[in-house]
């Protein structure tokens, strides 16, 4: 991921200018949206029945609060347990399934009460993630007090995610992209993504700054098949049991190495998920499929998170072994309060977060080795260029300057211009910056014959290139406003003129 053409043009609030040109590959079976179903089970009390087996799911110290009689349902591939939102339950919770007519051990389901929106509606329900199972037809669910009041109108949600013949080539189909060397990810419509359950529009920030490291907490058995379905089956979940507008996480990876488009908005734009509560603003997510409490996740899995951790904060202009500051929207457990400015790694796990154990503890461990990948990935480039000051608008006659500086990652040639609305060059300066180094060029705002600029709106561009790589381009927009029109009504008509002919 070498940046010699890394991504499009970042205009004023960065937004990415991505063109992709689908080719065909044969052996692709035509994915399509696939609808999944999900099975609601009201869990109430200790159900006359419960008692088979549950002796050995119980633990020292914990008080059973509910557990459901051993059923027989519908098929199901994934399932999970929800109630309503509460801050002070505090819960373990156990389930076990049954397949072939075999009931398996009993598996814990983790409480993800620091997987959430910031802006909690009121369809929202807390609960435990969503655990991939495999084909199912039987269930039996456990709720035990760890401390704080009982959960209500608690439910076993059981999801079929459904299949598709694209399952088994669960892949990214060729795809040729200008301008940019973007991972290859299988995207929604690829996963088979029912559009029609997602509720609202999309969100965007207007950057990312840190990029949080998650994992599911499921299975790791699943096999190359059952990827797709798995991402489907925690969609489903995240939307019919959680109450969210879409999935939760930006992107996930597989055992396998293979990344997914996560939450709809578009790969290459900065979209607002719903995973780290409290910190959704200015950040993303890489979740891994599976549970890596002790069960490290495979090397492919981390080549290719460390591949979308350098796309994505690369098109940000972010260091991934730097730090960055953002600020608690609270709520839920969040560790902080709201207000409350904390400093992240750029590359982060969701602990650092929030009081959850996620990405599991093996994962947690490799953080700083991601974070040495993602960087060395990125090539030479910029690091947090901005105009100096807090407005990039300015009146009329004012000598400014305009001031734009830079980090430089590697040693770098570098290029600052300057243009006007109809893509005129007014001013372009060059010079050269070691790497660590701060770059720095300034505009006064006049025009190339030095007099000062009429009202408009003009575009600041940076580009560079060193070490065999072509740095980002970053570019943003100054606006120049006129004097309010005054006089009689003649000079009021001639200055009306003169700011419609320079689109002031």
């Amino acid at each position: 991921m070498r940046r010699r053409a890394f991504l499009g043009l970042l205009l004023a609030a960065p937004t990415l200018a991505v063109v992709g040109l689908d080719t065909v590959t044969p052996a692709w079976a035509a994915p399509r949206p696939v609808r999944p179903s999900v099975t609601r089970l009201r869990l109430r009390g200790v159900e006359r029945g419960a008692g088979s087996g549950l002796r050995t799911a119980a633990a020292p110290g914990r008080r059973l609060l509910l557990a459901s009689a051993p059923r027989e349902t519908d098929g199901f591939s994934l399932l999970g347990v929800t109630w309503l939102p509460d801050p002070g339950v505090q819960v373990a919770v156990q389930a076990r399934t049954r397949t072939d007519g075999r009931w398996s051990t009993w598996l814990p389901l983790e409480a993800q009460g620091e997987h959430r929106p910031d802006d909690v509606g009121l369809g929202h329900r807390d609960g435990t993630a969503p655990r991939w199972v495999g084909p199912s037809d039987g269930v039996q669910v456990r709720v035990d007090s760890l401390s704080g009041p009982a959960p209500r109108d608690v439910r076993i949600e059981l999801v079929d995610p459904g299949t598709s013949a694209a399952d088994a080539f669960a892949r990214p189909r060729s795809t040729a992209f200008a301008e940019t060397d973007r991972p290859a990810i299988i995207t929604r419509a690829e996963w088979g993504a029912d559009e029609s359950i997602r509720q609202g529009s999309p969100s965007y920030n207007s950057t990312v700054k840190v990029g949080f490291v998650h994992h599911t907490a499921s299975s790791n058995d699943y096999t190359a098949e059952q990827a797709a379905a798995m991402v489907r089956g925690i969609y489903a979940y995240h939307v019919k049991s959680n109450g969210w507008s879409d999935i939760g996480y930006n992107y996930l990876v597989d055992r396998y190495g293979r990344a997914y488009e996560g939450r709809a908005g578009g790969l290459d734009r900065f979209v607002a998920g719903a995973h780290t509560g409290g910190f959704n603003k200015d950040s993303f997510a890489v979740s891994l499929l599976g549970d890596f409490t002790t069960m490290p996740p495979s090397e492919q899995t981390l080549d290719k998170t460390s591949d979308l951790l350098a796309w994505k904060l690369g098109a940000a202009y972010r260091e991934p072994t730097g730090k960055a500051v953002l600020v608690s929207a609270g709520g839920g457990t969040s560790r902080y309060p709201a207000g409350q400015s904390v400093t992240f790694d750029v590359v982060s796990g969701h602990r650092d977060a929030g009081n959850t154990s996620c990405p599991g503890s093996t994962t947690y461990a490799r953080l700083g080795d991601l974070r040495a990948q993602a960087s060395r990935k990125l090539g030479a480039g910029f690091l947090g260029p901005v105009l100096a000051g807090a407005t990039t608008t300015y009146a009329r006659g004012s000598k400014g300057p305009v001031v734009l500086s830079s980090s430089a990652r590697g040693a770098l040639q570098w290029t600052a211009t300057v243009s006007d609305s109809a893509g005129e060059l007014l001013q372009t300066r060059v010079g050269s910056v070691a790497a660590a180094d701060t770059l720095t060029s300034s505009w006064d705002l006049t025009d190339a014959a030095g007099e000062p600029v009429r009202p408009g709106t003009y575009t600041v561009r940076l580009t560079g290139s060193g070490e065999g790589d072509r740095a980002l381009p970053w570019s943003t927009q100054v606006v120049v406003k006129g004097k309010p029109c005054r006089g009689t009504p003649l000079q009021r008509a001639a200055c009306t003129t003169e700011k419609r002919g320079t689109g002031g």
